[in-house]
Parts: structure tokens; C-alpha cells; sequence
């Protein structure tokens, strides 16, 4: 490790090291940050932009999940525009699939339904796109459900960098993106899956589960993966 150096946030002044990023700044010192990409164990991809946050002299935002922090620098996490922002994000995410929560097996246990209630979100004013999206219920053991899905590739990236499999990935551009299976097969017909359920369980919504999963009663655990990577790492 190197020096450590100061910056500051919300007119706080922190200490940092390098090669941390802003997020890991900011949760070290208990500032809150949404999330819903991240997840401690995988790589960074940037995907959600909830964890944007401004910075002194430049308009442009930045992702504190992929940002290094630096000496000198002046963060504003809590700002209106920021508020707005996320706000915005999340009723793009509820907007853009089918997400019903009253009938989701993520139901009370879902993070983009936590998202929701931090930003005060109780209704969505944009249109929903209502896409017919299918639901793959071919795994003997775990089902698909891409109305769900909010694509923040922590099914891929724990598959790939986590298992070894790389059963995932994700097809197309924009709104016609997809999480799928192999060269967009059926699940059951991949035979790169070992069956070991770490995608369902980093899942933060209703969009993977167990087919013995009952509405409402769904409850996952990523941070059993966590732990898993980091006892990986000691050895």
C-alpha cells in the first residue's frame, strides 16, 4: 500500500489509500451509497449508475464503483441533482421490464424494491414499455424470469470469475438487451452449468430462483458468495 492521502466528501475530510475507489471510501466511512450492480467479490462494471456522485470543477458525474479516489478531491454525494437522478434511474428500471411486485417471489426481499423505498419512489410517472419477455423454466432445478431482470450482470460475472462456468452472458443492444444461456439456448441445455445456484443467489430481484421458491418467501443471500471470494483470497 502507499501513502495515504486526504480528500473530501460532503465537506468532510476523509483519509484514502490508492488503488481504493470512491465507493470503498465512501462505505469505509459510512457515507451511503446506492448500489445495484455492484457487489463485493466481482468486478467493477459501472452498469446501474446509481453509485454516481458529482465532483468539484466538472460537470460530468462519476461512478464511485470504477472511480479512484485522489488527493484533493472535493465529492458531493447527497446533492438534489443527484437525488433526481437516481430517483430517475430507478423508475427506469421499474418502467423498462414487468416488474410486479405483488406476485414476485423477490417480493419484500428485493433490492431494487429497497431502491425504490431510499428514493421515495411510490409510483413510476414514465410509461412502461411492457416488452414480452419470456421466462425459461427448463433448469430441473431454478427458473429464469427476464420480466425481472434488471441486467446488472452479477449473474454473469459470478458464473465467470466466481464458479469458472460462464454459462451467462448478455445478448443485444440497449432495450432489446438480455441475460442468456449458452448461444441463447434453453438453461437445461447448457452443459457448462454445474448446478451450483451462485447466479440465483447474487440475483438482486426476482429475475432467478428456485422453482421451490414460494411468493414472498424468496430470501437470498450474496454475501455467502462474498465470503466465499474473500476466503479465496486469504489462501
Amino acid at each position: 500500500m502507499g501513502t495515504p492521502f486526504t480528500l473530501t466528501i460532503d465537506g468532510k475530510d476523509v483519509q484514502a489509500e490508492p488503488g481504493q475507489s470512491l465507493l470503498d471510501v465512501c462505505r469505509k466511512n459510512e457515507i451511503p451509497i446506492p448500489t445495484l450492480c455492484h457487489m463485493d467479490g466481482l468486478s467493477e462494471v459501472g452498469a446501474c449508475r446509481l453509485c454516481l456522485v458529482e465532483m468539484e470543477g466538472t460537470p460530468r458525474l462519476f461512478p464511485t464503483c470504477v472511480t479512484m479516489a485522489a488527493p484533493g478531491q472535493k465529492v458531493h454525494t447527497d446533492t438534489e441533482r443527484l437525488k433526481k437522478h437516481r430517483r430517475t434511474i430507478v423508475e427506469l428500471l421499474f418502467s423498462e421490464r414487468n416488474h410486479i411486485c405483488a406476485v414476485c417471489v423477490a417480493n419484500k426481499n428485493c433490492e431494487l424494491q429497497d431502491l425504490a423505498k431510499s428514493v421515495g419512489m411510490e409510483h413510476v410517472e414514465l410509461p412502461y414499455l411492457m416488452p414480452v419477455v419470456e421466462v425459461d423454466a427448463s433448469h430441473p432445478k431454478y427458473v429464469i424470469d427476464h420480466n425481472r431482470c434488471v441486467l446488472c450482470t452479477r449473474c454473469v460475472r459470478v458464473c465467470d470469475e466466481v464458479e469458472g462456468a460462464h454459462v451467462w452472458d448478455v445478448m443485444g443492444r440497449g432495450f432489446n438487451s438480455r441475460v442468456v444461456s449458452g448461444f441463447h439456448d434453453p438453461w437445461a441445455s447448457s452443459d457448462a452449468c454445474t448446478w451450483c445456484g451462485k447466479c440465483v443467489m447474487v440475483c438482486p430481484v426476482g429475475a432467478l430462483w428456485p422453482k421451490d421458491a414460494a411468493q414472498g418467501k424468496l430470501m437470498k443471500h450474496p454475501d455467502l458468495v462474498s465470503g466465499l471470494v474473500q476466503k479465496r483470497k486469504e489462501k
